[in-house]
């Protein structure tokens, strides 16, 4: 029989398991199990390695920063996810700012606004629950918010109309546009109101995340989408 107990580092715990019997009246001793986690700092120290895939992963997919954790624990097919997120991000960008924009440019902004998320986005992982291939992590994180760089662009659209003599949106749209790289740079990171569980499997020795769990697409729509809620 498994059993599963939460309990904290460095700790020590009685277990009481009471065996059930069918027959009324019969008292059976209650059985008492000593648990002491120092025994076990190594397995903790392993448990950590989610936690360490999981920053890699935000890490190398999203902020395209260097994490040498990418390679130890994470297995994960870089590429495609990547390709999923600049695809988050354009639909971000059309939903929030405009949409009447050229491949070429959107790549542009998308790697300005990864640049400003890799300087400024706040992290920390911890695994919380782990049982044989799978994990759960929490993650607080902050990063930055599309709606902040909307409400932005949309302010120097409007310094545009307001010193122009003709009411031309598109110019200034344009204008506005010019500015994008040192509006996300200016840009505070938004801190998310509830940390992410982030449920993670082990494949092939090394751990992902499980693509089918909700959570999935919330990191995806923050660090490449700039939804923080």
């Amino acid at each position: 029989m498994t059993v599963l107990v939460k309990v904290k580092k460095g700790k020590t715990y009685t277990l009481g398991i009471q065996p059930f019997t069918e027959k009324s009246g019969d008292d059976s001793d209650e059985l008492k199990l000593a648990l002491d986690t120092k025994k076990y700092s190594k397995s903790y120290d392993s448990l950590q390695d989610q936690a360490k895939a999981l920053k890699a992963y935000i890490d190398t997919i999203y902020l395209n920063k260097d994490n040498a954790d990418y390679e130890k624990y994470v297995s994960e097919n870089k590429e495609a996810v990547q390709t999923e997120a600049y695809k988050t991000f354009k639909k971000a960008f059309n939903d929030n700012i405009t949409d009447d924009i050229s491949d070429a440019d959107m790549k542009k902004y998308y790697e300005a606004y990864k640049s400003a998320a890799a300087e400024k986005a706040k992290l920390d992982a911890e695994a919380v629950a782990s049982y044989k291939n799978k994990a759960v992590v929490k993650l607080t994180y902050s990063t930055i918010s599309m709606d902040d760089i909307s409400e932005k662009v949309e302010q120097y659209a409007d310094e545009y109309l307001d010193n122009s003599e003709n009411y031309d949106s598109e110019k200034a749209k344009k204008y506005a546009l010019s500015k994008f790289d040192s509006i996300v740079s200016s840009m505070e990171p938004k801190e998310a109101e509830d940390p992410a569980e982030v449920s993670m499997v082990k494949k092939d020795g090394k751990w992902t995340v499980w693509q089918e769990n909700d959570y999935t697409n919330e990191l995806e729509e923050a660090f490449a989408g700039g939804e923080v809620y």
